[in-house]
């Protein structure tokens, strides 16, 4: 069995209700011949974890892939925490940021004001017969947008004083992405 991954379509939209509304209107057609990726520029309707509002303005990094694993669904909950880890290393990799996971789907910055959060994940999937019928990985990361105040929130831009290269962090989430998945795909 392979367990390389390979994006086989990436749909760049500049502003849809939510990258994971469309993935699953695109899971639920059926008929998918590989993983794919959805990146918008502004979500209007992006959402986490139990409804919970993901504001979604201009200059933030918003990705839902759209995958066919060979997994059961009681695997689900460590891919989250894996899509976590892809994350926090980017973000280190790129910007030196001191990161961590908060289970079981956020990314949480040290900064001098305490730990703020800066990417949440989302996961979700159609299931028969504990057999996963697609998977939809959602990532909301802070870069360049503007963030609630209220919210214990930062962005990349807010912690490195200039602006973050949108398309080199998808590159090198994504690398890190496919490196956590395979090890998701291989692990028991």
């Amino acid at each position: 069995m392979n367990f390389n991954f390979e994006l086989t379509q990436i749909i760049e939209l500049e502003e849809v209700s939510s990258t994971q509304d469309l993935a699953k209107e695109l899971a639920k057609k059926g008929n998918l011949s590989g993983n794919i990726a959805l990146c918008a520029q502004t979500q209007t309707a992006g959402r986490g974890r139990f409804e919970h509002t993901w504001q979604s303005n201009k200059g933030g990094f918003y990705l839902s892939l759209l995958l066919k694993p060979t997994k059961t669904t009681s695997s689900i909950a460590d891919l989250s925490i894996k899509t976590g880890q892809a994350a926090a290393l980017a973000l280190e990799d790129m910007y030196n940021l001191n990161t961590f996971i908060k289970l079981p789907n956020d990314v949480l910055v040290r900064t001098e004001n305490g730990n703020k959060k800066i990417c949440g994940v989302l996961i979700e999937s159609a299931v028969s017969s504990d057999k996963l019928e697609w998977l939809i990985v959602g990532v909301g990361v802070n870069l360049n947008n503007k963030v609630d105040k209220n919210l214990n929130a930062v962005t990349v831009k807010d912690l490195i004083k200039k602006e973050a290269d949108i398309l080199a962090f998808r590159e090198t989430f994504l690398k890190y992405f496919a490196e956590k998945y395979i090890e998701w795909q291989l692990s028991k």
